[in-house]
């Protein structure tokens, strides 16, 4: 089966249960299917950046939900902060003070900078998502459906016409062509929805520009991580789409912009 066709059946099969799942799960489950997401995507993580101690750096990320979930901000920073030493406490009980060498350093350095960037860069965006259904049961749904448009303009448009490289040290097939695509997929889905979001089409045209342009953000910034890590994908999950990671790159800039947007910051 060709990668196009696995993407339309991949897409053909699991996308109505997405759709059903983010508009229909209500707050707190939705929060425990977030939580499922961000365990799937740290994992994947771990493994693309060859770090040991996998499920000990999933469980320490996985904590931040809670000081999250809880709206404490400041114990959310200390965790930040103090999981990394919790972390290097444990690796010093389990291997003992006398054994150290190079490869353990490395390893305790590539756990460590998964437990950090998985923090800020995974699990602050997905709690983002997660808030927006409490602000708005059907936004969650309206920004996946975004993001999906947005995806297919820049893949439609990037195959077509696309000329003029974006990225190409870091992402040789994003065009300024697809961004363009992006950019007018976006807009689609924010001009069908200006209404439930309370929006004027000039407001709606705005945030479907910004989306694109973020959404596309996310994907050059996980295309960053794997051009570091010499991956094609960040696991073969979801065939013909690569991993979890490859399908939640788009909300890591887009989730908090719109969920600030929403909660007082207006255009």
């Amino acid at each position: 089966m060709g990668d196009l066709k696995k993407r339309i059946f991949s897409a053909v099969v699991g996308g109505p249960v997405v759709i059903l799942l983010f508009l229909f799960l209500p707050p707190k489950l939705f929060f425990l299917f977030i939580g499922l997401v961000l365990i799937m995507a740290v994992y994947e993580f771990s493994l693309m950046i060859c770090a040991n101690d996998r499920y000990t750096v999933m469980v320490l990320v996985v904590i931040s939900f809670i000081p999250m979930y809880l709206g404490l901000g400041t114990a959310w920073t200390f965790w930040l902060l103090f999981s990394p030493a919790l972390y290097l406490l444990l690796k010093l009980i389990m291997t003992g003070p006398g054994v150290v060498s190079l490869s353990i350093n490395r390893d305790i350095g590539y756990s460590i900078a998964v437990i950090l960037l998985a923090q800020v860069f995974l699990a602050l965006p997905l709690f983002f998502l997660y808030r927006l259904k409490e602000v708005d049961s059907h936004l969650p749904l309206i920004l996946l459906l975004t993001i999906w448009a947005s995806d297919t303009g820049a893949y439609a448009l990037g195959k077509t016409m696309g000329r003029h490289k974006l990225a190409p040290l870091i992402s040789p097939k994003k065009t300024y062509e697809g961004l363009l695509g992006a950019m007018a997929g976006a807009v689609i889905v924010t001009l069908l929805f200006k209404n439930r979001m309370g929006m004027n089409i000039f407001t709606s045209i705005g945030i479907g520009i910004l989306i694109g342009v973020l959404g596309q953000l996310g994907d050059i910034l996980e295309s960053v991580a794997k051009r570091v890590c010499d991956v094609k994908d960040s696991s073969s999950l979801i065939p013909g789409h690569g991993g979890i990671l490859d399908r939640i790159d788009s909300f890591l800039f887009t989730a908090p912009f719109l969920y600030l947007y929403f909660s007082g910051i207006k255009i």
